[in-house]
């Protein structure tokens, strides 16, 4: 068989390719190695704005963007709010796919959507109505093919329900308003009351099928190779209760009715798993969301209240003093008031188990405090407060030290040296030298006259 290559859609693929996919679908085993009725892998991501879900389908990644806006409503429905839908195939996502207005195969997934979400009656459009006939939520869904790798019509519906049921629009009021104009609207802010969920019934998801050989061969979600090689594709919309929603055959060869009625039946089945995960996904990301919320509006669970401790250095000077020094550090006496303390060893013990005891309190200190009341801080977390516990006992135990190799001696440390007889008796030779020497200038500045009558009694 001679290797012709073929222009698709999306991808090129030769006869050999072709053949080579159909021969493994026989044996039940495909390209990627998953049986014929197995989805690849799902998965979701949502921003914390609510405004956004990305859904990757395999390699086949989709991004859904939700705007909402107050508009005049349509004239034959003013009770109803608006829902449209667009469908941009970026040109990173594939080699064929230009920049510019909206081509066939975009508009085409748009109308998909749109008869799954819109005319199935999913999203509630009554709840959208703020004042009838004034204002109503025009609710606008962008959807961005940002890889593109198969089926595209399942990741597609799949992130724009996400979107939708991940949104939140702002709440708003009624109130009256000034010089005869009637009701105003007023919008909340986010951080003045929490936006509200959109109203949704149910939930429709496309499960879309490649058919082989003339329809005796079915898989599920199909990928860019399986899509090229196919002889036709289907797409079912089934909600989580097993309604089917719609039908769409977009290309290829017909089946029989009993083939569809079992694609649909399979169909069943894959909608609800598919609605399984999404709403675990959700689940997962409203938590999210209120945790952001929190940390948003600083409301984290503080740790327990630390109230404010003094640092205690002393300094040498500070504890000659004694006992006194630090009684008036506690008082708030000047150096003028205070009163000398005796050198008594219990005088020195009382000073010793003062001073320790001031260190304990966090009280004695030379240094100004540095939070004398209050918290140390409001919010607080559990390590950060085990930090400063460790930081303020060790600074304790630290100036305790200091305090007790600065403090002065006791008395029954200070030995009484004996005096020495040597020196004691130098001393009372010139203490006698020195009365001596009194008494003979006393004799010398003594009047003449009592000198001559001493000198006569003498004779």
């Amino acid at each position: 068989m001679s290797s012709v290559v073929v222009r698709e859609a999306d991808v090129q693929l030769s006869n050999n390719q072709k053949d080579f996919i159909v021969k493994a679908l026989l044996e039940e085993i495909r390209v990627d190695g998953r049986r014929p009725h197995d989805y690849r892998k799902v998965s979701f991501q949502y921003t914390l704005d609510d405004s956004s879900c990305t859904v990757l389908l395999g390699q086949t990644r989709v991004l859904s963007v939700v705007t909402a806006a107050l508009e005049a409503p349509y004239p034959d429905r003013p009770n109803e709010g608006s829902l449209r839908f667009n469908v941009e195939f970026s040109p990173m996502a594939s080699p064929n796919f230009e920049p510019g207005r909206p081509t066939e195969n975009a508009n085409e997934l748009a109308r998909l959507i749109e008869r799954g979400l819109r005319e199935t009656k999913a999203v509630d459009l009554e709840a959208l109505c703020v004042l009838a006939g004034r204002k109503v939520w025009s609710l606008r869904v962008d959807v961005h093919i940002l890889d593109h790798n198969g089926n595209l019509a399942d990741a597609a519906s799949l992130s724009a329900l996400a979107a939708l049921l991940a949104f939140r629009r702002p709440e708003v009021t009624l109130e009256a308003g000034g010089g005869g104009e009637g009701q105003q609207v007023v919008v909340h802010p986010p951080d003045v009351r929490e936006p509200l969920p959109l109203s949704i019934h149910h939930t429709p998801l496309c499960i879309t099928f490649a058919s082989f050989q003339a329809g005796e061969l079915m898989v599920v979600d199909p990928n860019l190779e399986e899509e090229a090689a196919a002889s036709g594709l289907m797409t079912v919309i089934m909600n989580a209760f097993g309604e089917l929603c719609a039908v769409q055959k977009t290309s290829g060869i017909g089946l029989p009715a009993t083939e569809v009625m079992r694609l649909i039946r399979l169909a069943e089945q894959k909608a609800k798993q598919l609605s399984e995960m999404l709403q675990a996904s959700l689940k997962k990301h409203d938590v999210e969301r209120v945790q952001a919320r929190i940390r948003r509006h600083n409301h984290t669970p503080s740790a327990p209240q630390l109230q404010g401790r003094a640092v205690t250095v002393l300094n040498s000077s500070d504890v000659i003093g004694g006992g006194a020094r630090l009684r008036q550090l506690d008082s708030g006496t000047d150096d003028s008031d205070l009163v000398s303390t005796s050198e008594s060893e219990s005088d020195d013990q009382e000073m010793e188990s003062e001073g320790e005891d001031q260190i304990e309190n966090g009280n004695a200190a030379d240094v100004e405090m540095v939070s004398t009341s209050g918290n140390v801080a409001d919010n607080m977390t559990a390590e950060g407060y085990k930090d400063s516990q460790s930081q303020v006992s060790s600074a304790v135990t630290h100036a305790k030290a200091n305090w007790r190799q600065a403090r002065p001696p006791k008395a029954a440390d200070v030995k009484q040296e004996q005096p020495d007889p040597d020196l004691q008796n130098g001393v009372a030779f010139i203490a006698g030298m020195g009365e001596g020497l009194n008494t003979s200038l006393e004799d010398a500045v003594k009047p003449a006259a009592q000198r001559n009558k001493r000198s006569k009694i003498g004779k």
